[in-house]
């Protein structure tokens, strides 16, 4: 099944994870598939304020494991410990994740501080699981959408990014970071694939002059390329963990709608992920 990764050169904001979770929660509604999404940023709780608490999956992991009063750790930390004691299978995954639509999104949230924890000593163990972690999810997933570390310093970063089958490359409406990515695209030793390539430009301003067509000419991409809209309704229910609301509330709003565009637009992405994966299909 396909890996999606939305990944940035840049360490500025490009709206890089909340345009992962406008998308995949779009495509969830609108197509049956059965969707997770997996952050490998650490101490990054983006996806939480969008989606709510990690935690209500304890009760169940209690459950699962014969002593009942034993230390259950819950999402990546638990799996993580499952990876290096070879127990973690595809199907396993799902234990360990945060279900938004049943059968339809969960989310594997990434590795957040504690009180009296080794918090980077704790994190680079489970860095060192997380290829692993996306491969078997791919195994189980119809799509498997990962929040990805910026820039290319990082071995997981590049060892993901190879593993892809689409790369949503996410930039700002800036020139300097189009020449960027342009010049990335030019290295022989660059990991990303050119023919799995969309470029996504989040909080997208529809009066710059880098209009959609204008970073067409620039970068020589004529199709694959989508917008995710700045909209004050998203982004502030992206910090209120009601994401997975808003999108079913707003899923049919009317043309002359304030918020038309940009449902339009998170649908549009989707679809060019969906025609994406069907053409490198047939390639294959």
């Amino acid at each position: 099944m396909p890996i999606i990764t939305f990944w940035s050169n840049t360490k500025k904001q490009t709206g890089q994870t909340l345009s992962l979770a406008a998308i995949a929660t779009s495509m969830a509604i609108e197509h049956n598939y059965k969707i997770l999404m997996i952050s490998t940023k650490y101490n990054d709780n983006t996806l939480e304020l969008c989606f709510g608490s990690a935690d209500r999956n304890k009760a169940l992991l209690k459950k699962l494991v014969k002593n009942p009063a034993m230390a259950v750790d819950n999402g990546i930390e638990g799996l993580a410990k499952m990876a290096y004691s070879n127990r973690m299978t595809p199907e396993s995954i799902q234990n360990y994740t945060h279900v938004i639509y049943k059968n339809r999104l969960e989310v594997l949230y990434g590795y957040r501080e504690i009180e009296n924890r080794p918090t980077q000593e704790e994190y680079l163990k489970i860095k060192g699981k997380y290829k692993d972690i996306v491969s078997n999810a791919n195994k189980f997933y119809d799509l498997v959408f990962v929040d990805l570390d910026k820039g290319l310093e990082d071995d997981l970063t590049k060892e993901v990014l190879k593993i892809s089958d689409i790369t949503i490359v996410n930039v700002e409406q800036k020139m300097d970071m189009i020449n960027d990515f342009n010049d990335l695209m030019c290295k022989e030793d660059t990991p990303l694939k050119q023919k799995g390539i969309i470029l996504n430009i989040g909080r997208f301003d529809s009066f710059s002059k880098y209009s959609v067509k204008n970073i067409s000419r620039y970068t020589g991409i004529k199709k694959n390329i989508s917008v995710i809209p700045y909209n004050t309704l998203y982004f502030e229910a992206a910090s209120e963990e009601n994401v997975a609301d808003l999108f079913l509330k707003i899923r049919r709003v009317n043309e002359i709608d304030r918020n038309a565009t940009f449902v339009k637009e998170v649908k549009q992405a989707a679809e060019k992920i969906v025609y994406k994966l069907q053409e490198l299909q047939m390639r294959i």
